[in-house]
């Protein structure tokens, strides 16, 4: 049982669910549909034993839970029949009006939270409220000020407001700043605050292993609510019917895309056609393409793994396409026929298909090393940060439950499906950017927790030395993909880095 499961023990045993209900007129001619909760009691009679730490301020004895007699809250939306608009966002005079009972929330009615950042959540005057933001004023009463910094600045901006006492409370999550920003005292943990995350309500299921991948100090700072932008190939399965190839996506769907599926696609591709055939950030991908990281995190303690074999794997990869000549160091800002595969996040794929519009483009995650176990991806993790010194921890992790309730109840999965299908146009109404609603669902595949399990990299988010332009994890994904070398130059280079990075892990101890 990991981690944060055992802490969640003293919530899921003493809670029942017992809560008071919001509620306010219902409008049923607005955009978005209200929030409808339903209490269930299962039938099942499955019997679960819970033991382990606890969350602060709860009981820490083992505790039994049967099924047949706990009572669930089950969170649903329904979107009224009569409304085709994507349920992404509420007008500003339209509130969520059903009853809505979410576990034992913490009361933050008139709560302000102060939000740094180069944007804000709020809408402009006049516009649509994001469906979050409406949740958290019209359901549990909280408010957001913006306090507006530049992109470049906003890491400033933050260290200044800390040190001047200055109100803060929430901030973006960016991988490279984590955990470093911890070590400088800007952000603090969210455990205290489970409860005010809904994390007795059930909304959090099949996301437990993933905030445990984030652990630092064994804490939480990180809790992300949804995941998106995978990083994935992209592909033309015309060229791939043209030249006889198997298709990537279903040897993916077979659990046969692994190292030897994808260098034999290569192989014949340059043997038929004389191109290279990849090209973008496939380095990165290939390495966590096992599941293993760089600097993996066990039992409370950050641990060097640049020994595993799985990395050992990728790298010999690299060094087989260099040798080859089936990478090509050309960069592109989509996907081109210069190469088979194009190796990026997936929000290039809108330009891609505008780009490309009769090549049926494609996307794959990075092949898996042979006889690898699972399936892994390098992903965005979708979060926000508690600032240090903030007195208003139960409100940031109630914005929080209000991202997770959006990004996990069917009505508003439909309507950001429903968004992300419409065309983005210019100003004289020429497409510039879409996707398919088969691309759309591979996507979603590919960051469903039930299919793919997410990798984190600590190495991304220390110092200069580990994750700077030069670095070891920049010389790790890029190095042998331009010089074919020998697995000796891998053993030696792998050596020589050995240390340095027991040196770095031992800074963050």
């Amino acid at each position: 049982m990991n981690n944060l499961k055992k802490m969640l023990t003293g919530i899921i045993a003493v809670m029942s669910v017992m809560t008071s209900a919001v509620s306010c007129s219902a409008d049923k001619s607005q955009k978005a549909g209200p929030l409808v909760v339903t209490e269930s009691t299962s039938s099942e009679t499955t019997t679960t034993e819970i033991t382990g730490n606890t969350a602060p301020n709860e009981p820490t004895e083992s505790t039994t839970i049967t099924e047949d007699t706990k009572k669930t809250t089950t969170v649903q939306t329904t979107i009224p029949e009569e409304i085709h608009t994507p349920p992404m966002f509420l007008t500003t005079t339209t509130q969520v009006t059903e009853p809505i009972q979410l576990g034992d929330p913490v009361d933050i009615s008139n709560t302000e939270i102060v939000w740094l950042s180069d944007y804000d959540l709020n809408p402009e005057m006049g516009k649509q409220r994001p469906v979050a933001v409406a949740l958290f004023e019209d359901i549990f009463g909280g408010h957001i000020r913006y306090v507006q910094t530049s992109a470049r600045d906003k890491y400033y901006t933050l260290s200044n407001m800390i040190l001047s006492g200055e109100e803060v409370d929430m901030f973006e999550f960016e991988p490279e700043y984590f955990p470093k920003n911890v070590l400088s005292n800007q952000y603090q943990a969210l455990d205290p605050y489970f409860r005010s995350m809904g994390f007795n309500t059930g909304i959090w299921n099949g996301m437990y292993d993933v905030i445990d991948s984030l652990e630092y100090r064994g804490e939480h700072y990180v809790i992300p609510y949804s995941l998106s932008n995978p990083s994935v190939l992209t592909y033309s399965r015309k060229l791939i019917r043209d030249y006889n190839l198997d298709d990537p996506y279903e040897l993916y769907k077979q659990d046969k895309w692994d190292f030897n599926a994808f260098m034999k696609i290569m192989e014949n591709y340059n043997k038929k056609t004389g191109k290279r055939a990849v090209n973008g950030s496939i380095g990165d991908m290939l390495i966590h393409s096992g599941g293993e990281r760089i600097i993996n995190y066990k039992n409370e303690k950050l641990i060097n793994n640049i020994n595993n074999a799985s990395v050992r794997y990728a790298e010999l990869l690299m060094q087989n396409m260099c040798r080859k000549s089936l990478y090509s160091t050309s960069w592109n800002e989509y996907y081109t026929t210069n190469t088979l595969f194009f190796a990026y996040d997936s929000w290039t794929l809108g330009t891609s298909n505008v780009m490309n519009p009769n090549m049926d483009l494609m996307v794959v995650p990075a092949p898996k090393p042979n006889n690898s176990d699972g399936k892994y991806i390098m992903c965005d993790f979708d979060a926000k940060m508690l600032v240090k010194n903030s007195t208003k921890g139960d409100a940031v992790a109630t914005y929080i439950q209000c991202e997770r309730i959006v990004a996990t109840q069917p009505a508003y999965i439909q309507g950001a499906k429903e968004y992300a299908l419409i065309p983005e146009t210019d100003i004289n109404g020429n497409i510039k950017s879409y996707i398919t609603e088969e691309q759309y669902n591979a996507l979603q595949e590919f960051t469903d927790t039930a299919e793919v399990t997410p990798v984190f990299e600590y190495g991304y988010g220390m110092n200069d030395k580990m994750s700077g332009a030069g670095g070891i994890m920049d010389v790790l994904a890029n190095h042998y993909l331009t010089n074919s070398a020998t697995e000796t130059d891998w053993k030696n280079l792998r050596n020589l880095y050995h240390d340095t990075i027991n040196g770095i892990i031992e800074e963050y101890k």
